[in-house]
């Protein structure tokens, strides 16, 4: 029985922008381990908590593919304040069952929108804000570190707890689920 009073909420700790061990030193997978997935992802119905999964909240794969032009650093994390889960969408390139972020802003003042994405001036649709997994297909299994573009990243056990949880209570494929993102 899905109840209406199902939501998320994101507790970001503020050492998780701390994520470079060598903070003179460029962004990189060799650099941006530090304070990796210390956050929390928490499912509540109504006030009462029902589970909490460890997740990476801060955009700490900021380099290479997935530099962005953004105006401040991890500039496509989450901000602070509501978001909308948008339950089980296409996995698309990604592994397991995911979940979108929606209507919310990001920490650079950039909506994302219901379909989990950005519309920049031209028109033009970047990035996809969701709830994965640390899967890596080149390994086989998680990566030891959860790297977050911008997206909350769970160990594939917890993506697995999570979706189990959401599907016990009901929850269907394009269910809204709201949340709130604290910084503590």
């Amino acid at each position: 029985m899905k109840s209406g009073r199902l939501q998320f909420k994101a507790e970001r700790f503020k050492t998780s922008y701390d994520f470079k061990r060598y903070p003179d030193l460029p962004d990189s997978f060799e650099n941006n381990w530090k304070n990796n997935s210390r956050d929390w992802l928490i499912l509540l119905d109504g006030n009462t908590e029902l589970r909490r999964w460890k997740c990476q909240t801060v955009a700490n794969y900021c380099f290479g593919a997935m530099a962005t032009a953004d105006t401040i650093p991890c500039g496509d994390t989450v901000a602070p304040g509501e978001f909308t889960v948008e339950c089980f969408v296409p996995p698309r390139g990604f592994h397991g069952e995911i979940h979108a972020i929606t209507r919310t802003r990001d920490i650079d003042g950039q909506w994302i929108d219901h379909h989990a994405m950005q519309t920049t001036a031209g028109g033009f649709q970047n990035g996809r804000w969701l709830i994965h997994d640390r899967f890596s297909v080149k390994l086989g299994k998680d990566s030891d570190y959860a790297w977050s573009a911008g997206c909350f990243i769970l160990a594939s056990q917890d993506l697995a707890a999570l979706n189990q949880a959401a599907r016990s209570l009901g929850v269907i494929p394009g269910d809204l689920i709201p949340g709130m993102l604290l910084e503590l």
